[in-house]
């Protein structure tokens, strides 16, 4: 029984990857905003609900679309096609 190869990470992965990881903070950033009334990183971002709120949602969009990027590029690579019958 072969074990099927790991995805091979590419320039292009580690790009949306990047992207992800910064739809993350921003999401944080509005949460804590919420929960707290400070900011996580940057002094005064959010300063305003309205920025709070927008920053979860674009965090949350930025977020979605890196990950479904990264997902389309894992599944069309060719190298992660396991042959039947091997």
């Amino acid at each position: 029984m072969t074990r099927p190869q790991r995805p091979r990470l590419t320039l292009k992965i580690m790009f949306y990857a990047i992207f992800d990881v910064v739809g993350m903070v921003f999401l944080a950033s509005g949460a804590l905003w919420f929960a707290r009334g400070q900011s996580l990183f940057i002094p005064d971002f959010p300063g305003t609900m309205v920025g709070a709120l927008a920053s979860i949602i674009g965090g949350f969009l930025l977020m979605l679309w890196a990950a479904a990027q990264i997902l389309r590029e894992l599944i069309k690579r060719p190298d992660n096609v396991v042959e039947e019958g091997k």
